[in-house]
């Protein structure tokens, strides 16, 4: 049977722009019907064209931002997020300077379009749309994902390698998304345990963030034969530089929308970049070994993340790495030294953590290391889903050949233009 066309609407004192459109719906294969368009300026659009649209009852909306970039904005963040019924929204119009490319992104806003537009452009925009709403419905609300920033108490404390491998463990258990962001600027060594030579990382996604997509940002992305997704720190230390706070926190805002999963490893000081991860992270995995000079670095972190997370303890989670069982130090007793609870402990299991590091080979691809075991019983306390009894052998080869499509997401072929070069 014939699939549902999409309906659409245009909104767009042009009347070039709204013929460009026309030319896209009459399209034999566009899939698409224009059910109304709006030819008046944004600041004339009441409660008279919202009843029309709303009794048009399309699913998703053409905005033509046209001279006035801001206030089509807002209308189509109206509409996006805050009407009643939302609507899926591509708009269209000059190019943006980068904070207002984020303002779209952040107001819901699908897809951006810049001009001059062609027909085949809009086609093509709304089939990605209608093949990424397929199992949910269009117009439905995108879920957020969570984000875990994992910070060691200083250097060599395991964090990177935790961040890494938990990765795996979270997309292992769930066959949800899961994105590493390696945001360790200076020294990021995320790819490298992996066993993966990235082409881009972070500051390219970052110079080229005005005209994202999820096409664009999967042409940034490095896969690792786990299933898991790996956003790479700069090449060159001195390229962290050009990074601020507030890019990183629209750059994780936006990351969330595509991710279900976001692991991240900062850096080992308080840098701007690094608070704000905190900042964004529904919680912070504080890792540490328990000799006195890491469990002094952690009483001495606490009160910068207890700021941070605004005294929500929930946020703050301590991890004890390479932690002997019935060893000199307890639990107990690093729970009084630094005034929170050690909410996991990780194996010394030296050997099989530095096999991996040399090899590019995750530790946790093993699933006999108790490092890796351990790493399994994090996972599922904080997803709450139990690991699938199967052989040894088979639970080797269950990685994840290809994600399971987000709702609400999409994914585009069309090679990256203007990547920065290294």
């Amino acid at each position: 049977a014939r699939a549902r066309p999409v309906q659409c609407a245009v909104i767009s004192t042009d009347g070039a722009f709204r013929k460009i459109v026309e030319q896209a719906v009459r399209h034999p294969d566009s899939g698409t019907t224009l059910e109304i368009e709006f030819g008046v300026p944004f600041a004339a659009f009441g409660n008279a064209e919202l009843k029309a649209l709303k009794g048009a009852s399309p699913e998703v909306v053409i905005v033509d931002l046209g001279d006035d970039p801001t206030l089509g904005i807002k209308l189509a963040h109206f509409l996006a997020v805050a009407s009643s019924p939302s609507y899926r929204i591509i708009a269209s119009g000059p190019t943006l300077e980068a904070e207002l490319l984020l303002e779209l992104m952040r107001g819901g806003i699908t897809e951006f379009l810049p001009k001059p537009v062609t027909p085949e452009e809009v086609r093509e925009a709304v089939r990605r749309i209608k093949s990424s709403t397929v199992s949910t419905g269009l117009g439905q609300a995108t879920t957020l994902g969570e984000i875990y920033a994992f910070f060691g108490s200083k250097g060599g404390s395991g964090a990177t390698t935790l961040a890494t491998n938990l990765a795996i463990v979270l997309h292992r258990l769930t066959k949800k998304k899961t994105l590493l962001v390696d945001l360790d600027m200076e020294l990021g060594e995320a790819s490298l345990l992996l066993g993966i030579q990235p082409r881009f990382n972070f500051v390219d996604l970052i110079q080229n963030f005005h005209r994202v997509d999820a096409g664009l940002l999967a042409s940034y992305i490095e896969r690792h034969e786990s299933g898991v997704h790996l956003l790479s720190a700069p090449f060159h230390p001195d390229r962290a530089q050009v990074v601020s706070a507030d890019q990183i926190r629209r750059i994780l805002q936006y990351l969330k929308q595509h991710y279900e999963y976001i692991v991240i490893d900062v850096s080992k000081s308080f840098t701007p970049v690094t608070m704000a991860a905190f900042e964004q992270a529904d919680q912070i995995f504080l890792t540490t070994t328990v000799d006195l000079p890491s469990l002094r670095n952690v009483q001495r972190a606490l009160p910068m993340l207890q700021r941070v997370t605004r005294g929500d303890k929930e946020r703050i989670r301590l991890l004890l790495n390479r932690f002997e069982k019935g060893g000199e130090v307890t639990t107990k007793e690093v729970e009084r030294s630094v005034g929170i609870p050690v909410y996991a402990t990780l194996s010394n299991d030296y050997e099989a953590v530095m096999r991996s590091l040399n090899t590019g080979k995750p530790v946790v691809l093993n699933g006999n290391s108790p490092y890796s075991q351990d790493l399994t019983k994090l996972g599922t306390r904080i997803t709450g889903v139990q690991k699938q009894r199967t052989p040894s052998g088979a639970f080797q080869r269950l990685t994840s050949g290809l994600a399971r499509v987000v709702p609400g997401r999409r994914r585009e072929s069309k090679p990256p233009k203007g990547k920065s070069d290294e």
